[in-house]
């Protein structure tokens, strides 16, 4: 039986891009860097985190990295991704030596969330702005952190049956390493638990 009717190819992508109105004097030494929260399913979340930056740049920070997915997937899947909010936090980690070796922890300066169903009801399906970082600081005469961000989905039907050249990857890396969770299969694997898969697609290339 052919089980790869109703499929779509799901492109999603976010990119982390710079930062603003951060604050150097309460910084000290340490590194800056945005940690993002997709939702995974059954009240789950998968932590990406971008590369850590020094704060002695905060008056110039730039990350331009990105995260991105393809995979297949069903209408259910699609609905199940509108319904999802993409959760950036900035953060700042200290380090000091212990036994030789780096240890330090990250404390949360901001937060911003942003659901998916935005990207989609856009023109484009595109989204590129300032995420406001809502903080524990209450102070009116200090404009609040913000992090430069883009979201993107590109959702195309297919008509003939899936490939095995679709494939999950970070921009930067085209091999496959969703070993066969991304549609090699068919879309029987995006159908109870195609929106679970497609998430832990992100997870298996992170960091």
């Amino acid at each position: 039986m052919d089980n790869t009717q109703n499929c779509s190819s799901i492109s999603c992508e976010i990119q982390i891009i710079r930062g603003r109105n951060i604050e150097q004097s309460f910084l000290g030494k340490s590194n800056l860097f945005v940690r993002c929260y997709l939702p995974a399913g059954n009240n789950q979340r998968i932590q990406l985190n971008s590369q850590e930056i020094s704060s002695s740049k905060s008056d110039n920070l730039f990350w331009d990295e990105s995260f991105s997915l393809d995979c297949m997937g069903t209408q259910e899947s699609i609905n199940m991704l509108k319904q999802g909010t993409v959760i950036f936090e900035l953060r700042s980690r200290k380090y000091l030596p212990v036994f030789g070796k780096n240890i330090g922890g990250s404390q949360v300066l901001g937060r911003a969330e942003i659901p998916w169903k935005r990207v989609f009801e856009s023109t484009e399906m595109e989204i590129e702005e300032w995420a406001i970082m809502a903080t524990s600081k209450n102070n009116e005469n200090v404009k609040p952190p913000a992090v430069k961000i883009v979201m993107k989905v590109n959702v195309k039907d297919q008509a003939n049956k899936v490939k095995k050249n679709d494939r999950l990857r970070r921009s930067w890396d085209e091999s496959c390493t969703c070993k066969g969770y991304c549609g090699c299969n068919g879309c029987s694997i995006f159908s109870a638990d195609d929106y679970e898969i497609f998430s832990l697609g992100v997870a298996l290339d992170a960091f």
